[in-house]
């Protein structure tokens, strides 16, 4: 059995188990029936004697019912015990007529706690304690007297206490877990951004980075994707992303970093990526670096993906593999200011000229295949791209003067 260290306060601390150990002296020898309660608590301590039958067949039920409790999702031991004890708990309530008191509910808030660190949703843990209380209550009804019209109109009236115990219960596990996740939360959200500070700063080579890369659920050994999106509205674009990303194949780790939201992937499916995120942010520009191996590739892909998203049109998807030339110029502008100067010039004086050189390179270097996509005759392509070749002094008929050319009307 894990740790029974417990703190008090907010909660427990991970991993302690008081609802699965046995209490030090059995409550039903020191139950105080009320005057004219006996023949409820007779019945509930009836249905106590088979406690762990019941709580197997609550078990059952919960695997069957509540996908998020299926086999081996929690331990068999860990969700009968408890089970076992919450039924036992209630048993007791019912015996002595009363709600729960604040020592069995704080037993209650652990058990939130610990499905929270499990990673089970709430609503599914909501939905395992009412099947509890409803095959609890059918059991009682089966260990009523046979033709006993006063143990019946008291089970009756103990319907009461039952859905007293159901509301009180469940609303101290339900904030117990909402407070845990909340926690986990905020240490994810501070885990996530810290990562790709390290990435940023380019601080990759110490325990650090790898560290948390691994409490991300990200191997720091295997390759990496990043992506990077502009058109967030605020934070919280990238909190539902990241929501989104847990039902996706492989890890993610997605943060905002100033206007943009950065995207750390590990055995992702890219087009899953995109998907989400136009879901969230329709109209994002989007661009994705290189898949590449390691924390110092998760870095170059990070820098593949922000050079990428610099020539990347208003909301389209850009990718740094078919980008690669255009994202890796547009960086160097300075360097290579003197070297495009001519072409830029043409370019802003004579649009159409530069706009008969992207058509001959975008159709297959065939002037026919740019004469139709412009709507002019194929003379007339031929013309501007000899002009274009006179004023700047490069032929973009060939390899080198297409590759300057295009660079510089992009430039322009």
């Amino acid at each position: 059995m894990v740790s029974s260290e417990r703190t008090t306060a907010d909660g427990v601390v991970p991993g302690s188990t008081i609802d699965l150990e046995q209490p030090p002296v059995d409550p039903w020898d020191e139950v105080q029936v009320p005057a004219g309660w006996e023949a409820v608590a007779a019945i509930a301590r009836r249905v106590s004697r088979g406690i762990d039958d019941l709580a197997m067949h609550v078990v059952t039920c919960i695997e069957a019912e509540v996908p998020a409790y299926a086999p081996g999702v929690v331990p068999l031991d860990d969700i009968h015990a408890s089970v076992a004890r919450t039924l036992d708990m209630i048993l007791v309530g019912i015996a002595e007529r009363r709600a729960p008191t604040d020592a069995e509910l704080t037993i209650r808030r652990e058990l939130g706690v610990r499905r929270a660190l499990q990673g089970l949703p709430v609503d599914a843990v909501v939905a395992a304690y009412d099947i509890g209380y409803r095959e609890l209550w059918l059991a009682l009804v089966r260990a009523l007297p046979p033709a006993d019209t006063q143990a019946t109109t008291q089970l009756l009236e103990a319907a009461t206490t039952v859905w007293s115990w159901v509301h009180d219960v469940s609303t101290a596990m339900a904030s117990a877990h909402a407070q845990t996740t909340r926690r986990l939360e905020a240490r994810d959200v501070g885990a996530r951004q810290r990562f790709v500070e390290l990435l940023v700063a380019g601080d990759i080579d110490g325990p650090e980075a790898g560290s948390l890369g691994r409490s991300l659920g990200l191997d720091p050994g295997e390759s990496f994707t990043v992506t990077v999106v502009r058109g967030a509205t605020d934070d919280h674009d990238a909190v539902e992303l990241q929501r989104r990303a847990h039902a996706l194949a492989g890890a993610y780790a997605v943060v905002t970093r100033g206007p943009l939201v950065v995207i750390v992937a590990q055995e992702g499916v890219a087009e899953e990526t995109i998907a989400a995120i136009r879901a969230v942010i329709p109209d994002a520009t989007i661009a994705t670096g290189l898949e590449r191996l390691g924390l110092r590739g998760a870095r170059a892909s990070l820098t593949d993906a922000e050079l990428t998203l610099e020539v990347t049109p208003e909301a389209t998807t850009g990718v740094f593999d078919e980008s690669w030339l255009w994202a890796t110029l547009n960086g160097s502008q300075e360097r290579l200011r003197g070297l495009l100067a001519v072409g830029v010039d043409v370019a802003t004086k004579h649009p159409h000229l530069a706009e008969a050189v992207v058509a001959f390179g975008d159709h297959g270097f065939s002037v026919s295949e740019a004469a139709r996509r412009l709507e002019v005759h194929a003379n007339t392509v031929g013309y501007r791209l000899d002009r274009w070749a006179e004023l700047t002094g490069w032929d973009p008929r060939t390899f080198a003067g297409l590759v300057r050319s295009l660079a510089a009307i992009r430039s322009a």
